[in-house]
């Protein structure tokens, strides 16, 4: 469920956006291709022909039997540091993100906006949590999937949380214009004489 609904999901605008030689890309596209390859070797033994299926249409190592996944070995674990503080950090993120999407179904139920990236989303907060969503407030927008994110100290947003009660989230139309590559709204687009209708980050990337 994480998998899809959120690590996969987030990745998506770094794997169209970005140059294909960029390091940000170059790293989603391993982490992908290792739980794919790890995935299709574990589920083998109960779905032996989906399995194939997905193993011949993957590239592989030297030395592994491509024809077949149940003839090659059980995957060994990826050493990731992932302390305490770490998964904490991200599982709150987890949180937020929850109670940011409920607020976007009601924007979008509203008319307020259409697609996620059509928001500018206002998370309102105060003490502790004020503290952790500001120090996380620069990954907000790649995060959530909106175009802007901003995190206000006070109590005053339109919509409470419900997994996070001490959280309130107010939703409104993105500011700037609608970037034609990446979709995301931006004061900068146009900013480019040579690609007037896309955001700044995407001209730097075409350049």
């Amino acid at each position: 469920m994480d998998l899809s609904n959120f690590y996969l999901d987030v990745l998506k605008d770094r794997l169209y956006v970005e140059k294909p030689e960029s390091a940000t890309r170059r790293a989603a596209q391993t982490a992908m291709y290792l739980i794919l390859d790890g995935m299709t070797r574990l589920v083998s033994p109960i779905l032996a022909f989906t399995s194939d299926e997905i193993w011949r249409s993957m590239k592989h190592r030297r030395g592994e039997n491509a024809e077949h996944v149940i003839y090659n070995d059980m995957p060994e674990p990826v050493k990731v540091s992932a302390d305490e503080e770490f998964v904490a950090h991200w599982d709150k993120i987890h949180q937020i993100r929850d109670d940011v999407k409920k607020a976007l179904e009601l924007a979008r139920a509203d008319k307020v906006i259409g697609s996620s990236l059509d928001a500018k989303v206002s998370l309102h907060c105060t003490g502790d949590l004020y503290h952790f969503v500001k120090s996380a407030e620069k990954e907000l927008p790649a995060v959530l999937i909106v175009s802007q994110a901003e995190v206000l100290e006070d109590e005053a947003g339109a919509c409470k949380g419900e997994t996070l009660p001490e959280l309130s989230i107010t939703v409104s139309h993105a500011e700037g214009k609608k970037c034609a590559r990446c979709w995301s709204y931006s004061h900068t687009v146009g900013s480019d004489p040579e690609h007037p209708d896309i955001c700044a980050r995407c001209a730097a990337v075409l350049r």
